[in-house]
C-alpha cells in the first residue's frame, strides 16, 4: 500500500480529502458508523480529523499519539475523552488489545509523548476539534501553518499498517 498523503507535513490535500484517504486505507469494513454505537459517530469523526491533521497513523502508536494531541493540541477536554472511553465499545477495544500490551506501548511511546507535549506547547492556539467541520475544505498545510502544528517525526513516511482503534478492532470482534 502506498504511503498516505495526509502523513506528509507539506500535504496540500484538504482535511476532507485526508479523512477520506484515512477511511479508504481502513477498508470498506472500517466505517465506524457501521461498527460502533451511533452515539459515538460524532466523536469518532472528530477523532479521524485529529488523526489526519496531526499526521497520526492508525496503528497503536498512532492512536496513542492522536489521544495525546487530542488533549494537548485541540479544544477537546479530558471529560470528552472519558465520555468515549467509558463507552462499552471502547472498553471492548481495550480488552481486545490487551491491557498489558497497551501499557507497554504507552511506556515505549514516552519519547513520542514528550515530543508531542513540547510541540503542543509551541502551537499558536488549540485546534477546535468540536467544530472540525468548518475546516474540512482547508488544506492540511494551511491548517498546520495557521495553528502552528509541528508534526512529530516518528511516522512521517510510514505506510498504513491497519488500525488499533475502534474502527478495526470492533470489526474483528463482531
Amino acid at each position: 500500500m502506498p504511503n498516505l498523503r495526509y502523513l506528509d507535513p507539506a500535504s496540500t490535500q484538504t482535511l476532507r480529502e485526508g479523512i477520506t484517504e484515512l477511511k479508504a486505507a481502513e477498508g470498506p469494513d472500517g466505517d465506524a458508523a457501521e461498527n460502533l454505537a451511533p452515539e459515538l459517530a460524532v466523536q469518532i469523526d472528530a477523532h479521524d480529523a485529529i488523526h489526519v491533521l496531526f499526521a497520526c497513523p492508525t496503528d497503536l502508536r498512532g492512536e496513542i499519539a492522536a489521544h495525546v494531541w487530542s488533549v494537548l493540541g485541540t479544544t477537546m477536554t479530558m471529560a470528552d475523552m472519558h465520555a468515549v472511553n467509558r463507552h462499552r465499545d471502547h472498553r471492548q477495544v481495550l480488552r481486545d488489545i490487551g491491557h498489558m500490551k497497551l501499557l507497554k506501548t504507552w511506556a515505549k511511546c514516552a519519547p513520542l509523548i514528550g515530543s508531542i507535549i513540547l510541540r503542543a506547547r509551541r502551537m499558536n492556539r488549540r485546534w477546535p476539534a468540536d467544530c472540525y467541520e468548518i475546516h474540512l475544505d482547508t488544506s492540511l498545510r494551511e491548517l498546520r501553518d495557521d495553528f502552528g502544528i509541528e508534526l512529530s517525526i516518528y511516522r512521517r513516511s510510514v505506510e498504513h499498517r491497519g488500525g488499533a482503534g475502534l474502527r478495526n478492532v470492533r470489526r474483528s470482534t463482531a
